[in-house]
């Protein structure tokens, strides 16, 4: 089975990180577990403070285990190391794909500039209506604009009423001439 395992080590700590991190693995290894070479590590402001630590190092590292009876003894060994402040031991089955915070970074920044891209394109296609329908009104008659068809059905119904009622307009001009 997979696992997740996702610790905590206090900034107190820091310059014993790689000793830590050592013995972390070493515990996981000593259970026949096998680790995945994706790790994500990073530093954080915590919500609140631990052993008064208020920023922590986030390690997060992904193994497999044959013998699912061992998680237990694993879980007991982290409870008991000085150096890991918390941690959480996970089944990745129910886990996003572990990604490292560069990957993160890059597929926010992916992400902002689709939406940007979007909304871009939104206020493109709203001016392109409220020109229609500009053109539409101020000619008194229902002509092509020279800009995309009206995608949405409540501004074309709205276009219609409005021109109907011009239309109205000039019919009674006409006929009480």
């Amino acid at each position: 089975m997979r696992y997740e395992l996702f610790y905590l080590v206090g900034v107190s700590k820091e310059l014993d990180l790689e000793k830590i991190k050592g013995e972390v693995d070493e515990i996981v290894q000593s259970y026949s577990g096998v680790f995945e070479e994706k790790m994500t590590q990073e530093k954080r402001k915590m919500a609140y403070k631990i052993k008064k630590d208020t920023h922590g190092i986030y390690i997060a590292k992904r193994f497999t285990i044959e013998e699912p009876a061992n998680v237990p003894k694993i879980i007991n060994k982290l409870n008991l190391h000085p150096g890991v402040l918390r941690f959480i031991l996970s089944d990745t089955a129910e886990l996003p794909e572990l990604k490292t915070k560069e990957e993160r970074m890059e597929q926010e920044e992916k992400r902002n500039l689709t939406e940007a891209l979007q909304r871009e394109k939104q206020a493109a296609l709203d001016k392109e209506k409220a020109l229609q329908k500009e053109t539409i009104l101020s000619s008194g008659e229902a002509k092509k604009a020279p800009v995309e068809k009206i995608e949405t059905e409540e501004v074309k119904e709205e276009i219609k009423k409005e021109t109907a009622q011009e239309l109205d307009k000039k019919l009674e001009e006409i006929l009480n001439i």
